[in-house]
């Protein structure tokens, strides 16, 4: 395989004094007689440190302006949650609607090339660590786990993004010669390569090496925890259920032991007691209020920094680049713990025509903003279908589905929308609670009792009742049941799109009209497009031209 690089020659990938300065350069073969050499760079721990740097991306919540451009809740363009109509990043509205092609571009392409990088930088690191001058050994063991563990989480994206049934090359050591040109590793082959990785970092019991997690100064270190989280992760997306209970079992126990010295997660409770609304703790988490929280286990510092600039309207100086979608809006239960679909038809069309006619699952205030809300903005009530109004739905930067994206907003960030520092999570501690459910669930062991357990923690929190036993007594009415649970809990957080590929459900949740708020002046839902996604097709993305152009021992992705 190509993988879009330089091939790997004797000399170092770095013009020294911008790298040493600002560690921005990346390694590129330099050939100049003046140019810094591997003999020349590799001698000592801060060298190594930087080079480690050169290793590590996380991708950002809203759409900022660094490589890979990734920004996950506007990504949710891609699901059944949210309408992109952002003038850029078109691919993933093409993406969600069942447009793209196999030169579309963007994500799409971008990807590809730019986690092959990464992946060479941490396999140059790893050869070449053990040459240089360490003050502190546990410093040099440190950053090989580290390297271990960023090369483990680069081929876990590559494989759910463009191999989820093809499999990708497997990259372990610096390319030379005609090894550029590989094929594809099968699905297997890949879990287990990326396994084995992550299990030798997990196995590091030094907390002066590894610890279960750094301290905030550190937090954006790999660590023990975050290692143990991708392993849950990447094997529940291919449904490995018997690896995943046996890491969520090890993550609950290493926790606790974590829990004793103060650096253990937990489900996040607002702190102030005196207030009545228990809606707010699970809101608070995505404000200034819940910042830091012992909820979040890997997060982006600033991660969701630009979200009231791409997803307020223009009316509250935003682009209305995002909306969110009926179908989400209908998840949310009542206050009372029913799920819409389960009303009397009049009943359920009362609430799709008015979410807030009557009380509703407090997570649906804390992610949406629906029609006539007054609550959500101080000063500001939302009128999408108020002829000559600001916020209509056909006006340019308003909102076009009539739902406003909340997750994220903080009024804090409303003078100056695009300069924020709210956190982003790429993963929390419900989530694991979750992911053992969906393993007991999908295992045949429904009737665990800490199916109930996990999933009461989590409802509760979030001020909604147990789940009613009489209504969920079977295995499929539970697994109803929790994924429900999981698409909005984690909604706009990078999950929902890998949902609906492992669960089989594209099918039936990408094609078709996508609607947004009822519209009573028309007596109809907005409707955004018709969606036509095939799947197994749009279960993973095409590879970029070029790759195929220049590397005979590849195949395009099935379907594309």
């Amino acid at each position: 395989m190509k993988l879009n690089i330089v091939l790997n020659k004797k000399m170092l990938a770095v013009f020294a004094s911008s790298f040493l300065l600002c560690g921005c350069e990346d390694f590129l073969t330099n050939d100049h007689p003046t140019g810094v050499t591997d003999d020349d760079f590799w001698k000592t721990q801060d060298e190594c440190n930087s080079a480690l740097g050169q290793c590590s991306v996380w991708p950002g919540g809203s759409y900022y302006y660094d490589a890979p451009y990734m920004a996950l809740m506007h990504m949710e363009g891609m699901t059944d949650n949210l309408h992109w109509a952002g003038n850029f990043k078109g691919e993933i509205a093409q993406i969600g609607n069942g447009t793209a092609t196999a030169t579309t571009g963007g994500y799409m392409s971008d990807f590809w090339s730019d986690f092959y990088k990464r992946i060479r930088r941490c396999n140059r690191f790893l050869e070449h660590v053990n040459t240089a001058y360490f003050i502190d050994e546990n410093e040099r063991e440190r950053m090989i786990a580290e390297a271990k563990t960023w090369r483990a989480w680069h081929h876990m994206r590559l494989l759910m993004y463009y191999g989820y049934h093809d499999g990708i090359p497997i990259v372990d050591k610096s390319l030379d010669g005609d090894e550029i040109y590989k094929g594809r590793n099968s699905v297997d082959e890949v879990l287990d390569f990326i396994n084995k990785d992550l299990d030798e970092v997990i196995a590091i019991t030094d907390k002066n090496v590894f610890p279960w997690v750094f301290d905030d100064s550190r937090r954006s270190r790999m660590c023990r925890s975050y290692a143990l989280m991708l392993k849950i992760d990447v094997n529940l997306q291919f449904k490995r259920y018997d690896v995943v209970k046996e890491a969520c079992k090890k993550f609950f126990a290493l926790n606790e032991e974590a829990k004793s010295g103060g650096m253990g997660y937990e489900l996040y409770y607002d702190p102030d007691m005196s207030n009545e609304d228990t809606g707010r703790h699970y809101s608070g988490m995505f404000t200034y209020v819940g910042h830091k929280n012992k909820e979040f286990i890997i997060y982006k510092s600033s991660g969701a920094s630009e979200a009231w600039f791409r997803n307020a309207p223009q009316s509250l100086s935003g682009q209305g680049a995002s909306g969110v979608l009926k179908s989400l809006v209908d998840e949310y239960e009542t206050a009372e713990g029913v799920a819409l679909k389960d009303l009397p038809a009049d009943e359920r069309t009362k609430f799709e025509h008015d979410p807030l006619c009557k009380p509703r699952d407090p997570r649906l205030y804390a992610t949406v903003i629906v029609p006539n809300d007054n609550t959500s903005i101080s000063g500001f009530e939302y009128k999408p279908f108020e002829d000559g109004g600001a916020d209509n739905v056909g006006t340019v930067g308003a909102v076009k589905t009539g739902y406003i994206l909340k997750k994220f907003l903080d009024e804090q960030d409303r003078p100056h929308p695009s300069g924020g520092s709210l956190i982003y999570p790429y993963y929390r501690y419900a989530e694991v609670l979750l992911d053992y459910v969906e393993c007991l669930v999908e295992t045949g062991d429904w009737q665990n009792p800490d199916v109930e357990k996990y999933i009461n923690m989590i409802r509760n929190r979030a001020g909604m009742p147990n789940m009613n036993k009489a209504v969920y007594n079977t295995q499929e009415k539970v697994r109803e049941l929790y994924r429900r649970e999981r698409r909005v809990e984690f909604t706009f957080e990078g999950k929902r799109y890998w949902d609906i590929r492992r669960w089989g459900i594209g099918n039936e949740t990408m094609n078709g009209p996508a609607l947004g708020a009822y519209n009573p002046k028309t007596n109809n839902y907005v409707r955004l497009e018709n969606r036509t996604c095939t799947f197994p097709k749009y279960d993973a993305w095409p590879l970029p031209q070029d790759e195929l152009n220049s590397n005979p021992n590849i195949e395009q992705t099935s379907g594309w």
